[in-house]
């Protein structure tokens, strides 16, 4: 038997005897129910394996790691015919059947360029690209308070797993190497993985500072070409050989790999399309269709020279973060899965696979924030009760140029004036909350960067 066929035989064994169990595993588990003779490291590599393919699900981290057979779309017909091939984990078998198109050489496909009747077409509230019951299965799914909270609310409750989950997934899907354990540390701790080259550092960092700015101005943003130039500025700076083209769209033709695709090229025609696109975004009620319209069609317009695929999933994220329903963190979503979905469709147009992936992709987020939600605890009314009230207080301390002794002299007296309770808690919580203050997040509070700038150096 070849090393590849035992490899696989190997895979199929262990998928198999997961999905026998009907419940998530700890590798420990696995490892002394499985008849298959293995040792513990060959089997954990092989395990780790099935997870990047996505064959195979995980849940929890580091000890307390279970891993599962995603069932619900019937991974396996029984337990006796497991196999790897045997269905997609993500897509039906109709949508593999039509992926198969793609198995075709990118030069033996028919040459597609961009089709503006797509945006042209799409009346917001009207036109579905998803349909009703994905769309209520995912709100159900997504749905986070009951009672009306103000929008970013779930998102700054979980904000610290959020950069660290769409950081690494979405840098992951780029080709970035770092390890998530290694995207957690320089996060966290400024602290840079051995052996990786500095792009990728960047690369995650950049996408921290543009989902900080997501959650902070949730309140605030809006659906324009400010906010994605904005947002496709942080996530490239120090990136592009070009200074200029962070958050300027294109002069140039750009080319998509292995793709018989061509973007539109014309810089007028993208300044149009980009504002009709997010116009009509804008105007989209439905999160979930909101979402899905800015992934898909950003990321074929191609409006920037680079860092678009980048752009438009953190922008499919903005509906969520107002709404307070879970973020889409991209949770062990393959890469080759994911890029099939859209070079599908930049080439035929369909929508299938690329809803099923968003689909699979949004609940598989989920299941991974309602374990988060859970070991957070509750929601701290208290801090949403008095939240115009910091920002007020930490806008006045700003422009006035305070230092702490002036700033706690100012938060008694104001909390005498405007008869907040718990005084202790609220100008511990205000002052804790301007020494996390950086320039990605001064929105709301009456002050320009300059101010900011100026009263920072003075701390």
């Amino acid at each position: 038997m070849s090393k590849k066929a035992r490899l696989e035989q190997e895979k199929s064994a262990i998928l198999a005897h997961i999905a026998e169990k009907g419940a998530p595993m700890s590798l420990g588990e696995i490892e002394k129910t499985l008849s298959l003779s293995i040792n513990k490291k060959t089997l954990q590599r092989r395990i780790w394996s099935m997870v990047e393919e996505g064959v195979l699900l995980s849940s929890g981290e580091k000890s307390h790691t279970k891993y599962y057979v995603y069932q619900d779309r019937n991974v396996v017909k029984s337990v006796s015919k497991v196999s790897i091939e045997d269905k997609h984990p993500i897509f039906s078998s109709d949508v593999m059947s039509l992926l198969s198109y793609l198995d075709t050489p990118s030069y033996a496909r028919e040459k597609s360029s961009y089709q503006f009747a797509l945006v042209d077409n799409y009346i917001p509230n009207k036109t579905q690209y998803l349909p009703e019951a994905i769309r209520v299965r995912l709100h159900e799914a997504g749905k986070r308070f009951h009672e009306q909270l103000a929008a970013g609310t779930y998102a700054k409750k979980i904000s610290q797993r959020l950069l660290i989950d769409l950081s690494y997934n979405s840098s992951r899907l780029e080709g970035n190497t770092y390890s998530k354990l290694d995207t957690q540390k320089l996060i966290e701790q400024g602290l840079t993985a051995e052996g990786k080259v500095h792009e990728e550092a960047v690369m995650i960092m950049n996408h921290k500072e543009a989902i900080e700015f997501l959650i902070e101005s949730a309140e605030e943003i809006v659906v324009n070409a400010f906010t994605i130039r904005n947002i496709h500025a942080l996530l490239s700076q120090d990136l592009l050989a070009n200074p200029n083209a962070c958050g300027n769209v294109r002069q140039v033709q750009v080319f998509i790999g292995k793709s018989a695709y061509l973007p539109l090229s014309n810089p007028h025609q993208l300044n149009e399309y980009l504002s009709l696109i997010l116009r009509k975004a804008d105007k989209i009620e439905d999160p979930f269709e909101k979402s899905f319209f800015l992934l898909i069609h950003l990321s074929y317009l191609q409006p920037f020279e680079d860092v678009n695929k980048r752009t438009a999933r953190l922008a499919c994220n903005i509906p969520f973060i107002q709404n307070n329903l879970c973020p889409l963190s991209f949770i062990d979503v393959p890469q080759e899965d994911y890029f099939k979905s859209l070079l599908y469709f930049y080439e035929k147009n369909q929508f299938e696979p690329a809803i099923e992936l968003f689909e699979w992709a949004y609940l598989r987020s989920c299941q991974q924030y309602d374990v988060v939600t859970d070991s957070l605890g509750e929601i701290d009314a208290y801090r949403i009760q008095y939240r115009a009230d910091r920002k007020r207080a930490m806008g006045h301390i700003i422009r006035k140029k305070l230092d702490e002794a002036a700033a706690n002299h100012y938060l008694e007296q104001y909390c005498r004036d405007n008869n907040i309770t718990s005084e202790d808690k609220f100008i511990s919580m205000t002052l804790s909350d301007l020494s996390q203050l950086h320039e990605g997040s001064i929105i709301g509070l009456g002050v320009t960067e300059k101010m900011f700038l100026e009263w920072q150096s003075m701390q």
